[in-house]
């Protein structure tokens, strides 16, 4: 075997060195497929459609956040209207105990008290 590569090695390296040439010829003499100015054109613009795109939701997510906010103050306002409403509430189903259990005299009494006539 190593007699068969010492004999013939001139013919391998010859073959792999025109291999290696005739690739790097057709590598070279292919053109390069490029973009035209059209595409690059719309690609630019798809670049600044996204970027205006993702600056739009960015305000929008802030706006969001504003609203969140307000719903808060007035998810909370409710809790204390609620609250508020429950103790009127509470205090008239009180005052109309007392009244019920009140003799008319003092039902006209009550009520000559709390709007002077």
């Amino acid at each position: 075997m190593m007699e068969i590569i010492k004999k013939y090695w001139k013919y391998v390296v010859g073959i792999i060195l025109g291999v290696v040439v005739l690739y790097f010829t057709i590598y070279l003499a292919t053109p390069k497929p490029e973009m035209s100015e059209l595409d690059k054109y719309k690609l630019n613009q798809l670049d600044k459609d996204i970027n205006l795109i993702i600056e739009n939701q960015k305000k929008l997510d802030k706006q969001i956040e504003g609203y969140k906010k307000e719903l808060s103050q007035i998810d909370s306002t409710i809790a204390k209207v609620k609250n508020q409403k429950t103790i009127i509430k509470e205090y008239y189903k009180e005052q109309g105990e007392k009244i019920s259990g009140m003799k008319p005299s003092e039902i006209d009494s009550l009520f000559h008290k709390r709007y002077n006539y």
